[in-house]
């Protein structure tokens, strides 16, 4: 009787510990669907689309539209080489060619990465729908508080915040129920297409009225233009 009792305990235990292995992996599992699940997948997105020039029409843009010069740069927000773009280049190529109306430039999302690349992209075409300004705002503040490039640090609370605290005046119940909705997806699945279209390799990437730019610091692109 003692004998079947112990066998009857160890049985009991054993039952018990695989009841409990089996809730850590369901809820490990269920834990590592829910954090897939806060990122887009573009690979899931189908449009009808066939890449003509950089679908400028649809591109947030600095500068004159209607410039003999016409820049595009492909870019990541996770990208640090994107940062330092955005923080030397970009405002010398304002200075000298946007604000003057020599020249316009369109930004083209390449989000590649990591998974939540493909939310600081969708974000950022989410509110460039509801106002370019807005548009412009997040990709200056993206830039300027930039995290590790293998850490998953554009999430949507991060997002949330960076949207009240520095855009305060968006629609910020429209911009989640958007963002949720992934409202805007196809937008970035044409982008998507450009870069395959013009076999972009990397960000940033610039072309200069067609043609990519191999130097894309200031004086090369400079020199691009001038070289026109």
């Amino acid at each position: 009787m003692k004998q079947h009792k112990q066998k009857l305990g160890l049985v009991i235990l054993a039952a018990v510990a695989l009841l409990a292995i089996t809730v850590i992996i369901f809820s490990s599992l269920k834990g590592t669907k829910e954090v897939k699940a806060e990122f887009p997948n573009f690979d899931q997105i189908t449009v009808q689309f066939s890449p003509e020039g950089f679908n400028e029409a649809e591109q947030p843009y600095i500068g004159n539209k209607e410039a003999p010069i016409t820049i595009v740069e492909f870019s990541e927000y996770k990208c640090p080489a994107c940062k330092i773009w955005n923080e030397e280049v970009l405002p010398e190529l304002k200075r000298e060619y946007l604000d003057t109306g020599k020249a316009v430039l369109y930004y083209v999302d390449y989000p590649f990465l990591a998974p939540d690349s493909n939310l600081a992209a969708l974000a950022g075409e989410t509110l460039y729908q509801q106002n370019q300004e807005y548009f412009w705002i997040y990709h200056h503040k993206m830039s300027e508080l930039q995290g590790k490039k293998d850490d998953i640090w554009a999430t949507k609370s991060f997002i949330l915040d960076l949207v009240r605290t520095h855009i305060p005046e968006a629609d910020i119940k429209k911009f989640e129920k958007d963002l949720d909705n992934r409202t805007y997806s196809a937008n970035i699945k044409k982008d998507l297409m450009l870069v395959d279209h013009y076999q972009v390799r990397g960000t940033p990437t610039v072309f200069v009225n067609g043609k990519e730019v191999e130097d894309v610091s200031f004086a090369g692109i400079q020199a691009a233009i001038e070289n026109l």
